[in-house]
């Protein structure tokens, strides 16, 4: 089956401190659904700190409890502005991703996610 026709936008996050900050979309998956997903960091000029984005899942409908570890967890470098980098999520229910500055030096411009699934269900 042919990839999902709409790719999704989260809100865009501004100024991305040392906190995690959560993009506003989570992403539900059917079984054998999975999902590309894109994020973009805007880094301020000269940085010192990288990005830093992690992934959590959710087995909760409405209530949300979300795992206190990372299920993937990686680093966007500072050595080009903006930069994006993909990752591809499968097997769990419910998804969110965020961001934070790696350090305390930098407050960083923004944050952008984008989604696209690929529309197969069992």
């Amino acid at each position: 089956m042919a990839w999902d026709s709409s790719k999704t936008h989260a809100t865009q996050l501004g100024t991305i401190s040392n906190t995690i900050q959560w993009f506003d979309a989570t992403i539900v998956l059917s079984p054998e659904e999975s999902a590309h997903v894109e994020v973009e960091a805007d880094f301020v000029t000269t940085p010192t700190d990288d990005m830093a984005v992690h992934v959590r899942r959710t087995l909760d409908d409405s209530s949300e409890n979300w795992d206190d570890v990372d299920y993937l967890g990686f680093v966007i470098e500072n050595d080009v502005d903006p930069s994006k980098a993909s990752f591809d999520l499968k097997g769990g229910y419910k998804y969110r991703i965020g961001v934070e500055s790696t350090g305390a030096t930098d407050d960083h411009t923004s944050a952008d996610m984008w989604y696209r699934k690929n529309g197969v269900s069992a």
